[in-house]
């Protein structure tokens, strides 16, 4: 669960977002405001599943802001703070129907409580929003059979521009002119070991349940949701020009895109007791190209094999791929996956399967020939559709391509197989390993250019446009420490640094942006075994 605390009192709003065990109840405290203002520009933008706020604030008051928070998500709870045990301040309260109304000096325990109850209840409402005689009636009422055909022929790339125009207003589908498009795979995380949890039909059942999740959470999000051909959730969010003074930007829709995709894996989580993952293509400008996006967000989706499950893994491959060839295509399809994501066994396997299968097992001569050149070309065109270079994906080992009669044993072919594989695995995670490592110095770049501000993993997330949970698994495999801790580690040494150089100990802590003197120095001590005054003492 998601947790916002808005609070003007700094030394308040400190103890409870800190002191508080949060991580071990399972709550992340995604935002935090000083505001009503804040409070609610933050709420749109991070859209937690709990609200704890004061009542009494600068600008907008607490009971404005939870207003409009109940309204933009009637499924959010709020729990508010006041400091006035004032009758008309609990009849507001109860009128707009907070999960919990307490009383300052509220206690660390009873505000966690609080939050705990308030959890409690979403987790009511979930059941009874979703059980499973609603999901039936839901399925039932869900789109003919007509419209997934269509928009499972749209994302295979079957269609040319007209005929998705055309087709749609056949269906009554609603597909705006000159609108951005992003298509999200959603699918149960796989279930492996020697004792299962779940059965085939248990899959199954569990796929109806996040595509069903699905059309009721985003019901009022601009977007078109149905199964593809191998049963995962696709969901093509659209984002159409506005006339607003200020225009929405590709970047806003593409935060917007991995927002709403993360709370949806959220909510499925709470209700079903197992976790599920999702891959989000690029922002598209044509209909036509929707199928590019859906193929990129396949691609981004095996990637959880790499980051683990429960996470959204945005398409990260900046190159431009090319259009595929069709031939063999079951095949192209295993095979792409192995090469695309880097997995040498995997591709291996499938080499030697087809070896044995075509080549081995071929009468002739010419007709041995003949697969090991329809093999080689499936290569080639699973590099030229990833956009990669041959040189680079081959290597030294493109030669044979073009004069493939110079391998006169089966054992050459087996060898120079191999070798392309090995290549072509290689080149791919080089190449993420490298991608990864850029989006670390840029995080890195903002926590040096920042030091002095309250900068957070969710904020560096939204200026970069990726999903927090990956951004936070990553920095995290690449530094052996959470990005918090990086932070707060950073800022220690600089304080310690500068007190060393004789800096007075009220301009150190402004300087790295801490407000509170006291919790500066509560810090300090805990990292270094002294306090800064001590530091300064030894000079």
């Amino acid at each position: 669960m998601n947790l916002m605390i808005v609070e003007d009192e700094l030394r308040l709003l400190n103890n409870i977002a800190r002191n508080i065990p949060w991580e071990e109840e399972g709550i992340e405290v995604v935002a935090t405001a000083d505001n009503g203002a804040d409070a609610i520009r933050l709420f749109d933008q991070t859209k937690p599943h709990i609200v704890l706020m004061d009542i009494q604030m600068p600008d907008v008051d607490g009971l404005t802001a939870a207003r409009h928070m109940m309204a933009t998500d009637p499924l959010a709870k709020i729990i508010l703070l006041s400091g006035h045990d004032d009758f008309r301040y609990a009849q507001t309260a109860i009128d707009l129907q907070v999960a919990k109304y307490l009383l300052k000096p509220a206690g660390n325990d009873e505000v966690l409580q609080a939050v705990l109850g308030a959890r409690e209840k979403i987790r009511e409402d979930l059941a009874a929003k979703y059980d499973h005689e609603m999901m039936q009636k839901k399925w039932a009422e869900h789109l003919p059979r007509l419209q997934d055909l269509y928009f499972q022929n749209w994302i295979a790339g079957k269609y040319a521009e007209w005929e998705i125009e055309k087709r749609s207003r056949e269906l009554m589908l609603e597909l705006p002119a000159d609108a951005r498009w992003a298509v999200a795979v959603a699918d149960p995380d796989p279930l492996t070991g020697p004792n299962p949890r779940f059965t085939a039909e248990d899959i199954t059942l569990l796929r109806i349940s996040m595509l069903g999740i699905a059309k009721e959470l985003l019901a009022g999000v601009p977007c078109h949701i149905f199964s593809d051909d191998e049963g995962a959730t696709v969901i093509v969010y659209y984002d159409a020009p506005d006339d607003r003074a200020r225009p929405r930007t590709a970047n806003d829709f593409t935060a917007d895109v991995h927002l709403h995709t993360t709370r949806l894996l959220s909510v499925f989580k709470e209700y079903m007791k197992t976790s599920a993952s999702a891959g989000i293509g690029r922002a598209v400008d044509r209909k036509a190209d929707v199928s590019l996006s859906y193929r990129e967000a396949g691609h981004a989706l095996q990637d959880r094999v790499v980051h683990g499950h429960d996470i959204v893994v945005p398409f990260r491959d900046e190159r431009p791929p090319a259009s595929a060839v069709a031939a063999d295509v079951q095949l192209e399809k295993v095979l792409a996956h192995a090469l695309e994501s880097g997995q040498r066994d995997t591709a291996l396997a499938l080499i030697d399967e087809w070896l044995e299968a075509h080549v081995d097992r071929a009468g002739t001569s010419e007709e041995a020939y003949e697969n090991v050149l329809l093999l080689g070309s499936l290569i080639v065109r699973v590099v030229h559709f990833q956009g990669w270079p041959l040189k680079e994906a081959l290597g030294s080992h493109l030669a044979f391509f073009h004069h493939l009669r110079a391998l006169s044993t089966k054992e050459q072919t087996r060898q120079w197989l191999h070798g392309s594989v090995d290549h072509i695995c290689a080149y791919v995670n080089e190449g993420k390993s490298k991608s990864r490592h850029e989006l670390i110095e840029k995080m890195i770049g903002m926590v040096e250019a920042d030091i002095g501000e309250d900068i957070g993993l969710h904020e560096v997330a939204g200026r970069l446009y990726i999903n927090s949970s990956y951004l936070s698994r990553l920095f995290k495999q690449h530094m052996g420490q959470s990005f918090t801790a990086y932070i707060v580690e950073r800022k220690m040494k600089l304080a310690m640094q500068w007190l060393s150089e004789g800096m007075k100990v009220s301009e150190t802590a402004n300087l790295l942006g801490y407000r509170d003197f006291s919790y500066f120095a509560k810090v300090f001590r805990k990292t270094w075994g002294m306090t800064p005054a001590e530091v300064k003492n030894k000079k």
